[in-house]
């Protein structure tokens, strides 16, 4: 893991400022949290460490990965430490715009459209002396625009499995950013289904810890909708009832209106 620049950032105000306007990575706004609470599907442990004014929130996972989440439920690694990550959101201020590109895009497709968003963003303030002055003092070299945005692709694709977002309350699924990789339900379910050997083991530890966490549990109960086994029945009686202690709404495996995994983009179906 990598964070020399973001330590410079938060000892020097001049140069947090820089990188909150006009590049949109706001230190400030880390304290807010994000829009809702979440979790990553793999359990591991998320650090919020800036914003953005859209309501977005840059998170850093256990290994030094940058995990970026939107307000409207979509989320995607956008580095492999936070250096990475401000080297993109410094570099391309547009790319957000940029998630669906590949370098097999070609080069003159990439520079035109970074060109064209940027022009759309000098009509509204400077973002090239601010660029060239954030880049000297964090070390970041100048680059064609053609090398992050691969870099960006590159990371959007090693979201899954291990840094799914899901929303805590419900254990719904984030939307992806970027290119569409496998179903979503696969590295949701993935942990689901983990709890879900572990109950038919007997594991009398597991009987209490999933139960006791509303997100586990659910994800445990959808997971035993498509994978049910002759042994399941008093296991699945022991989860729905602490399932129905603990929710005005309960969610049964099998009845489709329990919103474990996200339907369309950003919120969960009724």
């Amino acid at each position: 893991m990598t964070d020399h620049a973001l330590r410079l950032l938060r000892q020097d105000h001049h140069l947090a400022e820089l990188a909150a306007f006009p590049f949109d990575f706001d230190l400030d706004r880390a304290a807010h949290g994000h829009v809702e609470e979440v979790r990553l599907a793999s359990g591991g442990p998320l650090e919020t460490v800036a914003g953005d004014d859209t309501g977005g929130t840059y998170f850093v996972c256990a290994d030094g990965s940058v995990l970026y989440a939107d307000s409207e439920g979509a989320a995607g690694t956008i580095g492999s430490s936070v250096d990475e990550a401000l080297e993109l959101v410094i570099g391309l201020p547009g790319w957000r715009g940029y998630t669906r590109l590949s370098p097999d895009d070609g080069e003159e497709r990439i520079l035109a459209c970074v060109a064209e968003t940027e022009d759309e963003i000098r009509e509204h303030y400077g973002i090239d002396e601010e660029r060239a002055e954030l880049r000297a003092a964090l070390g970041f070299p100048e680059r064609s625009p053609v090398e992050p945005v691969g870099g960006l692709r590159a990371a959007l694709l090693r979201t899954e499995p291990d840094f799914v977002l899901l929303d805590a309350d419900e254990g719904c699924a984030y939307d992806r950013l970027g290119p569409a990789g496998s179903p979503l339900w696969e590295p949701v379910l993935a942990a689901g289904r983990a709890d879900l050997a572990r109950l038919r083991q007997g594991d009398r530890t597991a009987w209490r810890e999933v139960a006791e966490d509303p997100v586990r549990r659910r994800v445990t109960l959808r997971a035993a909708q498509f994978d049910r086994a002759e042994g399941d029945p008093e296991l699945l009686r022991h989860l729905l009832r602490h399932e129905t202690r603990s929710s005005t709404r309960p969610t049964v495996a099998g009845q489709e209106h329990s919103p474990l995994i996200r339907s369309g983009r950003g919120r969960p179906t009724s």
